[in-house]
């Protein structure tokens, strides 16, 4: 998901253990199930079994209820990209968009492991695969109903998927997943340049009004996680006004949209036309009487406002600011009523392959082994507000993810012996890219953000780094919002400019291996401009066993898969892990059912009270 409003880094990319029995599957489910998966936890009206102190919902529930409170109040430092769960990217909106919108899988309302696992929500249950793979079948639970009162239908889900995936002429937010997997003979436009209601992506079919099936081009075993994206929430055709959808969208959650006035405030109100019984698992409970978000509040005085009791929560999500996390370390009470925990994305450096010496191992490994990664996470926040020291591009969060220990140096401190072994191996190799003292001949360039200091810094230790082993590098900052699209990413700047080493963070839009890494390493996500694969590596070994996990049935071998591919990376210093990122984040004692979520990387908003 993007989270570029919010943590500085951008997510595109991919059954998981709590689903796993669904991925080699061949029955049908049932056609007519409103029964509970029991795979979520379903909490009692009281506090019987509270969490309490650091971070408590990291680990459990705090204050968990199912009655119904007060007004709830949120603020945001930003604003929504869209309330529309089709033309959304913004990891905020991710976690609070359940409670008016059912997508067919959700994340479980869980804290810890468990709460990565995809779980139904408007599906009766996760997709049941048959063909060899290649195709996929979801009941929806029969009687859910939109707030006017009309029937969610197939066809409704059908449609979602195909306005969100391809109709991004005119929904330009969203991630569009789909159209990478699924069967389209019909070459479909998209239903804003295409107006006839016949017409739609042949790959996906609908034999009755609870039925959806999707046909794929090749096996996708995360497919259930593309089913817990925001699009698949059900839209119907006749009420879609494109891009202006927000604005009259009809809810299928919990609570309804009363008012959104852009940039200013979101309002929500009970749902009348919500059917308990429809939701077994009771992902959508109401636990306050109203929702009121404040967008694009002052960053500087919302840490205050969770203090004063005028706010029960930062919907931002992406904790309190620094001067506010030296408050809350200092005073007992504060920290008992805060979460550190990670945000689901990695902080690093790509090793640019196409620069000449770095397209060889050696010089690749003379970075990974020479940075200082202890100074570095200092620079990012500490081990509290900023993160664990990284071996790994994936962040512990994801299944099957496994500690890597190639690169490993005293302290984290960086090992410059190692690094000008490594070296001496690349300058036998290569020559003439060396002066006679082993220093490199030519100066190249580290590319950063402009968006946050923390990075400068970093970047800055990273210079000092390289040049105390003979490597010259000035540093190069661009533009946020162009950064993978003019520069980073762009294979003409990165060639021209003598780009050896870009920095990123990265947060998954699924907590999977391939939803982390695909668009990190594999080959097919090198492109010209945009891309995110900024070390511009075909690597056979990486594209081979994305290929092998994907046709993985077994989640506990699909993980493994995942975790070879994050090593071999490693191996061939593709990237140089820096810190899997934490975030302090505070609780208010008003609020309720707090729970954090690996599934989003933040509190589930959609599940939070207040008293």
């Amino acid at each position: 998901m993007n989270r570029s409003k919010l943590l500085g880094g951008v997510a595109l990319a991919a059954c998981v253990a709590l689903a796993a029995s669904a991925c080699s599957s061949s029955k049908t489910n049932s056609s007519s199930s409103n029964s509970p998966t029991a795979a979520v936890t379903t909490v009692p009206s009281g506090n019987t079994s509270a969490a309490t102190g650091f971070n408590a919902a990291v680990t459990g529930i705090v204050r968990p209820t199912n009655a119904e409170g007060g007004t709830m109040t949120l603020v945001d430092r930003s604003d929504f990209d869209s309330i529309d769960p089709g033309n959304t990217y913004d990891a905020f909106s991710w976690s609070i968009i359940g409670d008016w919108a059912r997508p067919m899988m959700t994340y479980a309302q869980q804290p810890g492991t468990a709460g990565n696992k995809v779980v139904p929500d408007l599906a009766q249950g996760p997709g049941v695969v048959s063909n060899n793979g290649l195709t996929w079948t979801y009941k929806i639970k029969p009687g859910v109903k939109y707030q006017d009162g009309s029937v969610v239908t197939s066809a409704d889900v059908k449609y979602a998927i195909e306005r969100s995936n391809w109709g991004q002429d005119t929904l330009v937010n969203g991630p569009a997943y789909f159209p990478q997997f699924v069967q389209d003979t019909t070459k479909y436009q998209g239903p804003y340049k295409d107006k006839n209601p016949n017409d739609g992506v042949s790959g996906i079919t609908t034999p009755d009004a609870q039925t959806i099936v999707f046909n794929l081009t090749t096996p996708f075993s995360d497919f259930d996680y593309l089913m817990a994206l925001p699009g698949s929430a059900p839209v119907p055709r006749q009420k879609d006004t494109g891009a202006d959808y927000f604005k009259t969208l009809l809810s299928t959650g919990q609570y309804k949209v009363d008012n959104y006035q852009v940039g200013t405030e979101l309002d929500l109100s009970p749902n009348p036309n919500f059917d308990p019984s429809t939701d077994p698992d009771k992902l959508h409970v109401l636990r306050a009487s109203k929702i009121v978000i404040k967008l694009k509040q002052d960053k500087s005085t919302i840490d205050d406002t969770l203090f004063d009791g005028s706010a029960n929560a930062d919907l931002t999500g992406v904790g309190v600011q620094p001067a506010t996390q030296s408050k809350i370390l200092a005073d007992p009470k504060l920290k008992a009523d805060s979460d550190s925990a990670y945000a689901n994305s990695t902080e690093y450096f790509a090793i640019n392959t196409m620069q000449k010496p770095f397209d060889n191992v050696n010089c690749r490994q003379a970075i990974e082994w020479i940075i200082d990664k202890a100074t570095m996470q200092t620079e990012s926040g500490g081990p509290i507000g900023g993160g664990d020291i990284a071996s790994t591009i994936d962040p512990p969060t994801i299944p099957g993810w496994k500690a890597g220990d190639q690169y490993i140096t005293a302290g984290n401190k960086g090992d410059a012996t190692q690094a000008k072994a490594a070296l001496k191996q690349c300058q036998t190799a290569e020559p003439d890219a060396f002066n006679a003292d082993g220093t490199m001949k030519d100066s190249f360039e580290i590319m950063t953000r402009d968006n946050s200091t923390k990075e400068a810094t970093m970047v800055q230790t990273a210079q000092s780094n390289l040049k105390s082993i003979g490597i010259t590098t000035t540093i190069d900052t661009k533009p946020f919002a162009q950064y993978n699209s003019q520069f980073a990413g762009n294979q003409q700047y990165a060639v021209a400019h003598k780009v050896a080493i870009s920095f990123m963070k990265w947060g998954a839009d699924f907590p999977s291996g391939y939803g982390f890494m695909y668009s990190l390493l594999a080959s097919s996500a090198i492109h010209p401009s945009g891309g995110y694969n900024l070390d511009w590596y075909k690597d056979a070994a990486i594209d081979a066993g994305f290929t092998k996990a994907l046709n993985e049935n077994d989640p506990t071998a699909r993980g493994a898969d995942y975790a070879a591919i994050d090593h071999q990376a490693l191996a061939d210093a593709l990237v140089v892990p820096i810190v899997w990122d934490k975030d302090l984040v505070y609780r208010p004692e008003s609020t309720t059912n707090v729970i954090f979520s690996q599934g989003y990387g933040m509190y589930l908003f959609s599940a939070m009270g207040v008293k």
